[in-house]
């Protein structure tokens, strides 16, 4: 594959140019957006420390997601998987540091960038996959431990503190705890499982929530036609109501207004943590499941089971429902749970990344 960019300056003229960073990810309806959307919050702080910042990936949809990185003047282009070619890119484009977000790519990439001399920072979740890299950042809870075997003298970033936490999500600002006016009034629920759901998430935490028998107002954010008409064929109680959304970028203020948010235990999951949200989550997928059991650990929020075991019903719906009834009649107990959740992560993650990212470009430089 030959592809061709405006290279900029080169390295040669001098290490007083801007320094140029590649973010290699995808999003698609397998993998979802939240890759795309991390980086997408780093190259936030990247570009506001005067870096050039560049997309390297695919990430044709969903739409709203293409409105983020549209909005955001992100440069999206060819990202290859192929690790020479990817280093091709990276001498081409004179980049100083490419940083990886994938679950699957081949990690041989990230061992041949570093031998053609260029910073790599790899985005983990509990597991380093056998990328090679100078920089480490997990932001899942515990995220320090993430194996043996790395690079000697790597960095690592890890737990709450790192949490990348995009633009949006900060000026959504952080809820402030809200008196409680009428404890009857039906609870207001903001449920959804990413820009593309491939689990089908959104019916089976409907079910559940449903379920319950409490009084509630509930938007779902339908990542497809399907997947709405699923949720609109489930029947609501007497005191019930449930509206359908398709997905929106304004996720950050429609979560901000509700009372109690289902999700993914998902990276979304800090975000919420970040605004002061009371959440409860559902595991997708296997890799979710050391998020899934650190927050709740920690008491940050609600845990529901996995959507399989939801999904076939009997105890497992049963304790998921029971989880949800007092969440959704107790104000205190959602309140409880937004105190903890805003005190663990403090929205500064990007910062103390992108300074650590830009001091080893510069350690390099020298």
């Amino acid at each position: 594959m030959t592809v061709h960019f405006d290279s900029g300056p080169s390295a040669a003229q001098g290490s007083a140019r801007e320094l140029r960073i590649g973010l290699r990810a995808d999003a698609s309806p397998g993998v979802g957006g939240g890759h795309v959307m991390r980086c997408l919050a780093l190259s936030e702080e990247l570009r506001r420390r005067g870096a050039e910042v560049f997309l390297l990936g695919r990430a044709a949809g969903p739409a709203w997601l293409r409105t983020q990185l549209d909005d955001q003047g992100l440069p999206v282009l060819p990202g290859p998987d192929d690790p020479e070619e990817l280093v091709a890119v990276a001498r081409e484009m004179s980049l100083d540091a490419v940083v990886l977000d994938s679950h699957t790519l081949d990690p041989e990439c990230s061992g041949a960038l570093r031998a053609a001399g260029i910073v790599v920072a790899a985005l983990v979740d509990g597991n380093a996959r056998a990328q090679e890299a100078d920089l480490y950042v997990d932001q899942s809870p515990g995220g320090h431990d993430i194996g043996t075997g790395l690079p000697e003298g790597a960095l690592r970033l890890g737990g709450y503190r790192h949490a990348l936490i995009r633009g949006a999500v900060l000026a959504a600002g952080r809820r402030p705890d809200r008196p409680v006016v009428d404890s009857s009034a039906p609870a207001h629920v903001l449920c959804f499982f990413g820009a593309t759901d491939p689990y089908g998430g959104a019916p089976v935490a409907v079910r559940a929530l449903l379920a319950t028998g409490a009084p509630l107002r509930l938007t779902v954010v339908a990542a497809d036609p399907e997947l709405a008409r699923a949720i609109e064929a489930l029947p609501p109680g007497p005191a019930q109501r449930v509206q359908v959304i398709e997905p929106v970028g304004q996720l950050p203020e429609l979560a901000r207004a509700a009372d109690l948010v289902v999700t993914a235990a998902g990276s979304s999951v800090l975000d919420l943590l970040c605004m002061g949200c009371a959440v409860a989550v559902v595991t997708v997928t296997a890799s979710q499941q050391p998020v899934y059991e650190a927050v709740v650990g920690d008491g940050l929020v609600a845990g529901l089971g996995s959507v399989e075991g939801l999904r076939a019903g009997g105890a497992a719906l049963d304790d998921g429902v029971a989880r949800l009834r007092p969440l959704l009649t107790r104000p205190a107990e959602r309140a409880g749970l937004a105190r903890r959740g805003s005190a663990a992560v403090d929205g500064q993650g990007c910062s103390r990344v992108a300074r650590t990212l830009v001091d080893l470009i510069g350690g390099r430089r020298r």
